[in-house]
């Protein structure tokens, strides 16, 4: 009778062993595509077969985050997130929305902006039956099996925006918008030294203001930097302080002028890339 409760309890403890390594191997995917949209902004995530739209740059940009929808069927964003009104962010939405008609809901730092750029976009949104939903800080919602917080919301200041943490497992991604150095501020007080985060979407486009980057960069201590920018623009993006800062730091970067479309793969551990040039 024992050695029949030990059989039991041995193929009980096999099947759940084999469920568990099903799940971690065939079940879930986790990826992000920094879209190079020029001198913008754009990343698609995607997390168990859920869509997460962070910006989708201008106009023309527009156009590239439209085609990588198409090509891959996306027509449900599950979370739309505009990081703020501005035109590099913002100004391919229009687009976009024209392709992801469905969406879940629609994250931005503030819903009260005055440019013909965003009343456009809410008009497509209100199209599309969705609105702007502003979010609070500490606020979380799902992406499949990874979770998004928010880290930091203001608009009082020119380039403040949304700031999202997104967690997958043991790997963590700062999505920071244009944020300036008073949020920086705000960010790097609010982790400890045993805070640290994967990957970092470098703010406002790899400018530098002034040293509170530095201090930014060694509360989050991250491994790797995506820039997005526009080869050859005319704001001198990705400052070379910033570039020189991230090499001391020894932080891997990588920049949508230079790389393309950039693609981050997590298994819930470790990242791998890719690059379209």
């Amino acid at each position: 009778m024992k050695k029949l409760v030990i059989v039991c309890i041995c193929c009980i403890i096999a099947i759940i062993g084999l469920n568990a390594c099903s799940r971690n191997s065939g079940g879930s995917t986790f990826s992000i595509q920094f879209i190079d949209v020029g001198q913008g902004d754009a990343a698609l995530i995607e997390c168990d077969g859920k869509y997460m739209l962070i910006d989708a740059g201008d106009k023309q940009g527009g156009e590239k985050v439209y085609q990588v929808l198409e090509e891959n069927g996306i027509q449900k964003l599950d979370i739309l997130v505009m990081s703020h009104l501005h035109q590099d962010h913002i100004g391919g939405l229009v687009k976009t929305l024209t392709y992801a008609s469905s969406i879940g809901i629609a994250l931005s730092n503030d819903d009260d902006g005055t440019s013909e750029v965003f009343r456009n976009v809410e008009k497509q949104l209100l199209i599309n039956n969705s609105k702007i939903t502003v979010p609070k800080v500490g606020d979380t919602y799902s992406l499949g099996s990874a979770k998004v917080e928010v880290v930091d919301n203001s608009s009082s200041q020119e380039n403040d925006s949304l700031v999202l943490l997104v967690t997958y497992g043991e790997t963590r991604f700062l999505f920071t918008g244009d944020i300036e150095y008073e949020a920086q501020k705000r960010i790097a007080e609010k982790y400890n030294d045993d805070f640290k985060i994967d990957l970092i979407k470098m703010p406002h486009h790899g400018s530098w203001q002034n040293m509170d980057l530095y201090r930014f960069i060694r509360a989050l201590k991250p491994d790797y930097a995506v820039i997005s920018c526009g080869k050859g623009n005319i704001y001198g993006h990705p400052h070379r302080e910033t570039l020189d800062l991230l090499d001391q730091a020894k932080v891997k970067v990588y920049r949508t002028d230079e790389d393309g479309d950039i693609i981050v793969k997590s298994n819930g551990k470790t990242l791998s890339f890719t690059k379209s040039k």
